[in-house]
């Protein structure tokens, strides 16, 4: 009698039964199935029919299956009930089943309820079920600890001192505890051969979230499922669907379901938009076919409350990013690309003014300074290109912080050939900085209050308004136009991408600039968002986790070549002229001219 059995062309041992095929195949690997014409995705669909055939298998299904194998990072963004944790929880089971001495699942979610009403739950509603079918699967249910181990405490002899290996198995993470963001902290330094992350409500996460996967990057082979609901494009959900070019139109508001490339880690993004459910596959006066993803019912609930320009019916039922969320941010990636912000200044000549600026480290915040030289392109246009950004290291129980800014900055700027008298730094309630710079260096630097009411300075160029008092047409300023100073100093950074007059724009800053949002206050007046906030209204540093530093010492910069001399305009000012005295009459003569031409001529 035969003590084999065939199965994909390969004779096995008879005890092996359909599952454990199934994981064989697995653990061959993507080449090696490819190489025989057979694929991962195939196999991991196969066992999963094995231990969950309940499951179903529509479109979302297979695009998320796999998209999740085929990248190192997969971000599934999409509506509510379109099946993202079911995705992440049953492919990183096999995962682990097909693995467990070798591989570290971290599930992580925002707190410890968030955890388990969500992806932990799913994953050990999955678990217990795969389990009671075939008992030889790995894994110790540690409900308290919120993990399944590897390792068995019941197969210890007595007498014998053990502990589990924590590095095997599946973990959840509650990312705040206490009220406060601690992230996946105390998983860092962990290694292992094969590690996983599981990351659910990626929107509601910490913006310094993200830099977490750098370091987890470094174990041999490490993948992420990021999962979330889009809400802004500037969370770490946001960040880490960015399509490749940006957050162009192209991405933003689909109507249908897609996959693009990210920025974050050369990743994917699967978009699973609420109006493209599977259950619209089929006809309206059918039952809805699959009872758990978005349906037309669900969307109907929706909007007897919310509009379809709420957040909440984007979020929800349809799941994509929505046009409005960049309306009201200082930057975007996409204009900094378009009017390119980050290529390199081709100059004339040598004629160039430089200049430099220090946001100072005051109450936790970075110390960040840099420099900026402008002069006229090769195209002769003026524009300004920056160096460089550098972060100030602070010796704290040293000597007094204001002369180790002082040291730096001097001895940067020298070696720059930048001059005193060229150098700014924010002297909003820190005028023993000043005094630092005057006695270590030159009482020639520049303070520069961010605080206070803004300038007489035009906003721009091209921005009229009618004067009140004298009818006649101006240029309109800055003080008419920003609620405070520091409004100023960023939109300024705003209007010279927007002219094609910033290079070589640091990514630190970028992100900054393009985190910062804006508003419209009912007097009329634009105002950037306060930095430090209250209890009942949030500023940037609570809402995005840290002080937008290299994005004020950008904008000081732009300040400080204000004061040199730099122009922001938007025209294409080739006679160099300033418009505005003359305007009437020029229209004037513009219309005469069409009229003229327009009327008709006798033969």
């Amino acid at each position: 009698m035969s003590k084999t059995r065939e199965k994909y062309g390969l004779n096995w041992p008879i005890e092996n039964d359909d599952l454990k095929i199934e994981l064989w195949m697995i653990r061959k690997g993507d080449e090696w199935l490819k190489e025989n014409g057979r694929s991962l995705s195939f196999h991991y669909e196969e066992a999963k029919k094995i231990l969950w055939p309940e499951l179903d298998a529509h479109r979302w299904h297979n695009i998320c299956r796999d998209s999740i194998l085929e990248n190192k990072v997969c971000v599934l963004m999409g509506c509510g009930s379109s099946g993202k944790t079911n995705a992440a929880a049953w492919i990183s089971l096999l995962d682990y089943f097909a693995w467990p001495k070798e591989t570290c699942v971290l599930v992580c979610s925002t707190d410890v309820r968030g955890l388990k009403k969500r992806v932990w739950g799913e994953v050990t509603m999955l678990w217990e079920k795969a389990i009671q079918k075939f008992d030889y699967l790995p894994g110790n249910l540690l409900d308290s600890a919120i993990a399944i181990t590897t390792d068995d405490m019941d197969d210890i002899e007595f007498g014998e001192r053990k502990s589990r290996d924590m590095r095997q198995g599946i973990f959840g993470i509650p990312c705040v505890q206490g009220g406060k963001f601690v992230g996946l902290s105390k998983f860092i330094g962990v290694k292992q051969k094969r590690m996983r992350l599981v990351a659910d409500e990626a929107s509601a996460m910490n913006d310094s979230f993200l830099s977490s996967f750098s370091n987890l990057n470094k174990n041999e082979d490490f993948r992420a499922i990021v999962l979330g609901n889009p809400n802004d494009i500037h969370d770490p959900l946001g960040k880490a669907a960015e399509p490749l070019g940006g957050w162009t139109d192209e991405y933003l508001e689909p109507t249908k379901t897609r996959t693009w490339k990210t920025r974050f880690m050369n990743g994917l993004c699967v978009n699973l938009v609420g109006i493209d459910s599977p259950n619209h596959d089929f006809p309206a006066d059918q039952p809805t076919k699959y009872k758990y993803l978005i349906s037309k019912e669900k969307i109907d609930e929706t909007l007897s409350f919310f509009s379809k320009d709420s957040v909440e019916y984007f979020s929800q039922c349809v799941g994509t990013m929505k046009i409005g969320t960049m309306a009201r941010r200082i930057l975007t990636r996409e204009l900094c690309e378009r009017f390119g912000a980050q290529t390199q200044a081709i100059w004339k000549n040598d004629k160039k003014t430089k200049v430099y600026f220090l946001d100072a480290s005051y109450g936790g915040d970075r110390a960040v300074c840099g420099g900026a030289e402008f002069g006229e392109d090769v195209n002769g246009k003026i524009v300004i290109s920056f160096y460089p950004q550098k972060i100030i290291p602070v010796v704290v129980g040293g000597e007094n912080v204001e002369d180790q800014l002082a040291k730096f900055v001097k001895q940067d700027c020298e070696a720059l050939g930048i001059p005193p008298s060229s150098m700014g730094h924010d002297a909003t309630g820190r005028g023993s900085l000043g005094t630092a710079l005057a006695r270590i260096w030159s009482a020639d630097t520049n303070p520069i209050e961010s605080g206070g009411v803004p300038s007489d300075r035009p906003v721009s160029l091209d921005l009229f308004t009618t004067d009140e008092a004298t009818g006649q047409r101006r240029l309109k300023l800055c003080k008419e136009f920003y609620d405070r100073k520091v409004s100023e100093f960023w939109f300024c950074v705003r209007y010279a991408v927007e002219a094609g007059q910033i290079r070589d724009l640091p990514e630190d800053a970028m992100e900054e600039l393009c985190a910062r949002k804006w508003d419209i206050l009912k007097n009329g007046l634009h105002s950037v968002e306060v930095k430090d906030g209250t209890r009942t209204k949030p500023g940037m540093k609570q809402r995005t986790g840290k002080s937008p530093d290299h994005g004020d010492c950008a904008a000081g910069v732009i300040e400080m070549a204000r004061r040199k001399g730099f122009q922001i305009s938007k025209l294409a000012m080739e006679d160099k002229k300033v418009f505005g005295k003359n305007w009437i009459e020029q229209d004037m003569k513009k219309s005469m001219k069409l009229q003229k031409e327009r009327q008709l001529q006798s033969v």
